[in-house]
């Protein structure tokens, strides 16, 4: 209760003493160090030792070295600290070599299927995103369109003006632009507060997304467009907003 320690109150600002892994007792010196670490002794672990150490374990007395080698920087206490940190990297460089090899064996548990890793490879995942990507586009043209809000003075929608008419140029889409000057219902009808904004909609259900808030890219507009298309017409969900439609073959 509270009365009973009230000269302390209730903010203690002191750490917990964590639990030692249930594989192995947590020495006494331990202990101490987690409590109390500027009265601690010096752990006595061998820098051989310090290699079985379980990795709960390791962190205290690492984490108890560097902060006896920033408290007295003694060439001991810097040597005891390095000692540790060299061993860290030691099983942390074990571990990436075994991961790596493990991966390599196991394919499954890496992306180099769907996402090459080298150049050649790269070559083909481009010219395969792009030819999904314009067919996608070609098969939609006349079941979608996009909206684009735009305002006088607004140096932002000039340039996304002229992305927009490139677009309209290589795949033969419908772009209708809307000045939200002239037409303040629309805008608010859309939620439209910033310009240049483009949203995508279905002429066969009137629904719209917003594909952008700001200036695109022509490959980001034509990607988003891609990627929404996906999602309007139930092809993907968002959790598979992101990958191209010739990976669902390679899961």
């Amino acid at each position: 209760m509270f009365w009973e320690d009230r000269q302390r109150g209730y903010f203690w600002y002191e750490d917990p003493v964590l639990p030692a892994p249930e594989d192995q007792d947590c020495p006494m010196e331990d202990k101490a160090m987690i409590s109390n670490p500027g009265q601690a002794r010096l752990d006595q672990y061998t820098y051989d030792e310090l290699f079985d150490l379980h990795p709960d374990r390791f962190q205290v007395v690492i984490d108890a070295r560097l902060k006896q080698a920033v408290h007295r920087p003694t060439e001991e206490n810097v040597l005891r600290f390095l000692e540790a940190t060299d061993v860290a990297k030691k099983k942390s460089r074990l571990m990436a070599n075994v991961a790596g090899y493990v991966a390599m064996q196991n394919p499954r548990l890496t992306g180099e299927s769907r996402y090459p890793y080298s150049q050649p490879g790269r070559n083909v995942y481009v010219q395969e995103r792009n030819s999904d990507i314009q067919a996608t586009l070609a098969e939609c043209r006349d079941r979608y369109a996009i909206i684009a809000f735009h305002q006088a003075g607004c140096g932002y929608c000039t340039a996304q003006e002229e992305i927009l008419s490139h677009f309209e140029h290589l795949n033969g889409w419908t772009v209708r632009r809307i000045d939200i000057t002239q037409n303040p219902g629309l805008a608010a009808r859309f939620n439209v507060e910033i310009t240049p904004t483009l949203l995508l909609v279905s002429r066969s259900t009137q629904k719209s997304r917003i594909l952008s808030s700001g200036v695109l890219s022509l490959d980001q507009l034509t990607t988003r467009v891609y990627q929404l298309i996906r999602l309007m017409e139930g092809r993907a969900d968002p959790t598979n907003f992101y990958p191209m439609a010739f990976h669902e073959v390679k899961k």
